[in-house]
């Protein structure tokens, strides 16, 4: 069970990674006010996750990397993107994690694998009410249209990379033999 508990601990390390990395990427790419924002985002996130890694064993923990280096995020924000894509992108990738913890939630009914998940759940909704407050503050308008008929909606999710657990581990092992039928597989 220790070992199912270190790969859960590690599956949402990851996810919180790659939200921590588009924070960064928003703070190097945005104006005054949402680089403060993002900056913020991505702090708080890396202080989640040594949290979280702070439950793994040590020889574990210390193999796990230490994220993206700022050179490396700085050739990739050069694309230049407007605050809207940024926020709205931080706004799915949370959409993204909320959905995913919450089928982890259901799917576990062992105490501890329940507990860090419903954590990492807490969390990702918090950050969720403050990316959509700020999204709706005005963050998304300085780049739309000066029409009055609303964009059309899109039935794609954007971006979002594929953060399955991988097929041949015990945390995917364990969602199909839970009883509910995986959506993932």
């Amino acid at each position: 069970m220790r070992e199912l508990l270190a790969e859960a601990v590690r599956l949402v390390v990851g996810v919180e990674r790659k939200s921590e990395t588009l924070y960064r990427r928003g703070a190097m790419a945005m104006e005054d006010r949402h680089r403060s924002f993002f900056q913020r985002l991505a702090e708080e996130q890396s202080r989640r996750i040594e949290a979280l890694l702070r439950q793994l064993p040590e020889a574990e923990a210390t193999v796990h990397e230490p994220g993206v280096s700022l050179s490396c995020l700085a050739a990739i924000s050069e694309r230049g993107t407007t605050p809207g894509n940024h926020l709205h992108q931080a706004m799915l990738d949370k959409r993204f994690s909320i959905d995913l913890y919450a089928t982890f939630c259901r799917c576990f009914k062992e105490p501890s694998l329940c507990r860090l998940f419903e954590t990492a759940l807490v969390g990702a909704r918090r950050e969720f009410r403050v990316i959509t407050a700020e999204y709706l503050k005005g963050g998304c308008r300085s780049d739309a249209a000066a029409t009055s008929r609303p964009q059309r909606r899109s039935h794609q999710r954007g971006e979002l990379p594929n953060r399955a657990p991988n097929r041949h581990s015990q945390l995917f092992f364990a969602m199909q033999d839970s009883g509910r039928p995986s959506r993932i597989g």
